[in-house]
């Protein structure tokens, strides 16, 4: 699934680094991150969002509903408002790859075929998975 916050990125001139940039995803109590350069805070902002969604939808908690960009209000005229989208599902491809045991029933017939066959259990359930949500690869 595809989310999409507004951010705010706040300049501010740090000895020894130049300008940083914080980046704040209102909507999203506590998600704050910041990047050496507009680049850089854009992707620890995608990094961040993702990463914040992943811990409420963990917790059971509501995912807010993103307000309008434009009814944002910042504290200072140099303050960038953008748009920051993260694919959770692009990220969890990329960042959690541990393997987890999950147990699985299925009649014995079946079973004993795909022994007989070779079929690891794994895989095919990995390939029914990923077939059954329109996952390539």
């Amino acid at each position: 699934m595809v989310y999409i916050y507004p951010a705010i990125f706040t300049p501010a001139a740090v000895d020894g680094r130049g300008i940083v940039y914080t980046v704040e995803i209102p909507d999203v109590l506590g998600c704050i991150t910041e990047g050496e350069s507009i680049s850089e805070a854009m992707s620890a902002a995608r990094e961040a969002l993702a990463g914040c969604i992943l811990a409420m939808k963990q917790a059971k908690e509501d995912i807010p509903t993103p307000s309008n960009y434009r009814d944002i209000i910042t504290s200072s005229d140099d303050d960038i408002v953008t748009l920051i989208d993260v694919d959770l599902n692009d990220y969890l491809r990329k960042k959690e790859t541990k393997s987890i045991i999950k147990t699985v029933s299925l009649p014995q017939w079946l079973a004993i075929m795909a022994e007989d066959a070779g079929i690891s259990y794994s895989q095919a359930l990995q390939n029914a998975l990923k077939r059954e949500l329109g996952i390539e690869g």
